[in-house]
């Protein structure tokens, strides 16, 4: 998927969380707020990691910090739904 739409930073930014998930299950498996704070921590990390060209691009659609915790939240939500029971 192409990363010159916000659906396409979305999904590379999804995918990225994705793969964090399985590699650190423990991290993202809690509940309450240290999950909360963990997919926070890590979507500011994404952030803070961009390249210039990633900056442009995400000032260029309107995207913004908000929008990378939101998708790693909602890339955790499909997570659990998908491995839930195999996380514990």
């Amino acid at each position: 998927m192409s990363k010159k739409n916000r659906e396409g930073v979305k999904h590379s930014i999804q995918e990225l969380a994705t793969g964090n998930y399985k590699s650190y299950p423990d991290e993202y498996g809690v509940a309450g707020t240290v999950a909360v704070d963990n997919v926070r921590s890590l979507a500011k990390g994404y952030w803070d990691s961009r390249e210039y060209k990633e900056i442009e691009r995400d000032e260029r659609l309107g995207i913004q910090l908000e929008d990378y915790q939101q998708w790693t939240q909602e890339a955790l939500v499909a997570f659990r739904k998908q491995y839930g029971s195999s996380m514990n």
